[in-house]
């Protein structure tokens, strides 16, 4: 059995860009958002993270809605595609994916179950939390360390 658990996190300030498409894709916005934040000189305060706007029981990852984020402080100035916004604070059970990325539904599969298993709903957008893969030079990686957090409550 994997392990899953039920973390607690505070709100937090992100860059982020919404996209629908592959999710391969998902490192070229990370560098479109790095470079922003780079030209207007704001402070990166964490590790890159995807936003799924999206049922995690059907994604299609080829017609991905999803969002990706860079935790910062500061604010994002000016125009564009990327925006600044807080991500809201709360209960969400967590699993750590190690491996290469055509495992990943396996991690979901395993959580969307303990979720429904042990009485909580989903009540936002999931969360991937890329601890190394996404923006890493060098094409795709074999190596993913992801952690999936998906918002939830009981009942």
């Amino acid at each position: 059995m994997p392990d899953i658990s039920i973390k607690f996190f505070m709100p937090m300030k992100v860059a982020s860009t919404e996209k629908k498409g592959p999710r391969e894709e998902m490192g070229k916005v990370l560098e479109q958002i790095s470079q922003v934040l780079k030209e207007r000189k704001v402070k990166l305060a964490g590790i890159p993270m995807a936003l799924l706007h999206e049922d995690a029981k059907g994604i299609d990852p080829q017609k991905a809605h999803l969002e990706v984020c860079l935790p910062i402080s500061g604010k994002v100035k000016g125009g564009g595609e990327v925006k600044d916004k807080e991500l809201e604070k709360g209960a969400f059970a967590c699993i750590t994916h190690s491996g290469p990325l055509e495992k990943l539904p396996d991690a979901y599969q395993a959580i969307l179950k303990w979720i429904e298993e042990n009485g909580y709903r989903i009540v936002g957008p999931s969360r991937e939390v890329h601890h190394k893969g996404m923006g890493e030079g060098g094409g795709q990686p074999q190596e993913f360390l992801i952690e999936l957090q998906f918002p939830v409550r009981k009942g």
